[in-house]
């Protein structure tokens, strides 16, 4: 059984959407859990009335008193669906499309037959038609450091051919370093083997660690692109967060990774942090 966690924050009707239009494409064996991040009673209530007893969509629901963030709050999911029988989860966003109707049940099946892979990704199209994943292994610096100082160095098409910009335009079906967190699907048991998601994130850089972990457990990372979807992204994520605010999440979380699991020193950490600073600054 596949266990399909969707987690809401503050967007019902966005999830029940979802649920209703995107969910009622899987052929599969399934069952739906809804993690709501502390949305509110309004919020919650819109969601139990909405799928708690729709026989055509039932979902679990479970309430989170704050916004745990994505990798608690998938965790706390993910153990209920684990309980319920899944040996497959689905971590899925609400602001997608499954453009194969049949994208999930392909990569449950691909899956499956992949012995060393525990996670697998699709095609995820953005709607301004550009590819979102895969993504390369990449150091702090390439990451952090290059997109701004490297201008000052480097020739256009040097400085994108350093920082692997064009990776997820020529990639092709295989293992790969890292999926979108935005829809992908694990097995359950090497997952839960690695401790799930890392709790110390809130948001952003999951993916990152979860790669590492599996890499440690000596299981890969599978990309599949002979299935899309389309994601509006940061359609949660721009309601509730500025610019800013989303890219000092971003960095937090990536140089938490980059200290723990690439044990990046310090001083490069600094820098980062510097050039993060002098870009809201510059209005950049």
């Amino acid at each position: 059984m596949i266990g399909v966690i969707i987690i809401n924050f503050g967007d019902p009707e966005r999830t029940i959407r979802f649920v209703r239009e995107e969910c009622a494409k899987i052929g599969a064996p399934h069952r739906v859990v809804i993690v709501d991040n502390g949305s509110g009673p309004e919020a919650l209530g819109k969601l139990q009335d909405a799928l708690s007893q729709d026989e055509t969509a039932p979902a679990a629901i479970l309430p989170a008193n704050k916004n745990l963030g994505f990798a608690k709050a998938n965790n706390l999911g993910a153990e209920y669906a684990i309980g319920q029988g899944a040996d497959l989860l689905l971590f899925v966003n609400n602001d997608i499309v499954f453009t194969d109707p049949d994208v999930v049940d392909r990569m449950a099946a691909k899956l499956q037959i992949l012995p060393d892979a525990a996670v697998i990704g699709p095609k995820v199209v953005g709607l301004d038609g550009r590819l979102q994943s895969p993504s390369p292994k990449a150091t702090f610096g390439q990451r952090h450091l290059l997109p701004y100082w490297g201008k000052l160095i480097y020739a256009k098409e040097t400085l994108r051919r350093k920082m692997q910009a064009d990776y997820a335009e020529t990639a092709s079906e295989g293992p790969c370093f890292m999926v979108s967190g935005c829809c992908f699907m694990v097995k359950a048991e090497p997952f839960a083997g690695v401790g799930m998601f890392d709790p110390e994130t809130f948001l952003y850089g999951e993916e990152m660690i979860l790669s590492a972990r599996m890499q440690a457990a000596g299981k890969s990372v599978y990309y599949y692109p002979e299935v899309a979807v389309l994601h509006e992204h940061g359609a949660t994520t721009r309601r509730h967060y500025d610019r800013r605010r989303i890219r000092r999440m971003k960095f937090d979380s990536e140089s938490y990774y980059y200290s723990k699991y690439e044990k990046t020193p310090g001083w490069k950490i600094v820098l980062g942090r510097f050039t993060l600073w002098l870009k809201g600054l510059l209005g950049r």
